[in-house]
């Protein structure tokens, strides 16, 4: 392939903008140098990596501005295939999913946190009795403290699914308590919420991605290796001890996976047969 066609396929990967030009660079670069040196097998897995590289990269959050009187706020929006994870300035995560735009200010206020969500989320709300965690999605709010449930609001359509904790689900004619199993359905002709049975508390497209901030590289290979069979070795035992940053996208195989840890941490994850790989500087 030429390097003019691979530009072109690297241009269509589904980055919408949400890279910063130095990252971008970054990625090009190494997608560039592994097509110069005919190494077509390898510039696959390295765009792979590189595609999900802003949830496996340390330090870096990436969004555009939306500016009001007294606060800077944040606007995610994710695409089709685009699922990700953010973390707020109060500790909570929230598992965004793929056609959903999500806004949340910079640093939340001192008597409340208030976001807002179009399309479907999973928050793990960190606890906090000073200060209630809400949720405006169309038709309905959801207050919280300190629990996990999944979010869908899309036009008239509208759940609350409960894993964790105890949640407060509002519509402009009424209001019910949920507890972990439970669900709230939005009901448009009557423009009220029910209470019932959860059927799906823990949402399968939550789990494409897997949170190993701040696990160590043996921590994170181990976990992967619950799902995966394969061989890790290390070239030296300091290496165990990395400290691995972001998000892992489990819809990629073992070598894509491999691949974007050794590219956030800069290391060569090479394999060796049989499913076995070795991991040096």
């Amino acid at each position: 392939m030429k390097l003019n066609g691979l530009k072109e396929e690297w241009d269509e990967l589904p980055q919408k903008g949400i890279f910063p030009e130095d990252i971008k660079l970054r990625m090009w670069d190494v997608v560039a140098s592994a097509t110069i040196n005919k190494r077509r097998n390898i510039y696959r897995s390295v765009m792979a990596a590189c595609a999900v590289l802003l949830i496996s990269l340390a330090g870096f959050q990436f969004y555009f501005g939306f500016q009001s009187v007294k606060t800077a706020g944040v606007v995610t929006q994710t695409y089709p295939q685009d699922i990700r994870l953010i973390r707020l300035s109060d500790g909570t995560r929230v598992w965004v999913n793929e056609n959903t735009q999500i806004e949340y200010p910079e640093k939340f206020a001192d008597n409340e946190r208030i976001i807002k969500l179009k399309g479907e989320a999973f928050f793990e709300v960190a606890r906090d009795t000073t200060r209630p965690f809400i949720i405006s999605s169309g038709n309905i709010k959801t207050t919280v403290l300190g629990t996990s449930f999944d979010v869908k609001a899309y036009g008239n359509i509208a759940e609350v699914n409960v894993r964790t904790g105890k949640v407060k689900v509002e519509s402009s004619q009424n209001a019910v308590f949920l507890e972990r199993g439970y669900a709230a359905i939005f009901v448009p002709k009557e423009n009220i919420v029910q209470k019932r049975k959860a059927l799906v508390i823990d949402p399968e497209w939550k789990n494409s991605l897997i949170d190993v901030d701040g696990l160590s590289l043996e921590a994170v290979i181990e976990k992967l290796k619950t799902n995966h069979g394969f061989t890790f070795k290390y070239a030296s035992e300091d290496l165990k001890k990395l400290q691995v940053k972001g998000t892992l996208d489990t819809r990629q195989g073992v070598p894509e996976l491999l691949q974007t840890i050794a590219f956030a941490l800069e290391i060569t994850i090479k394999p060796v047969g049989n499913d076995t790989y070795v991991v040096s500087r």
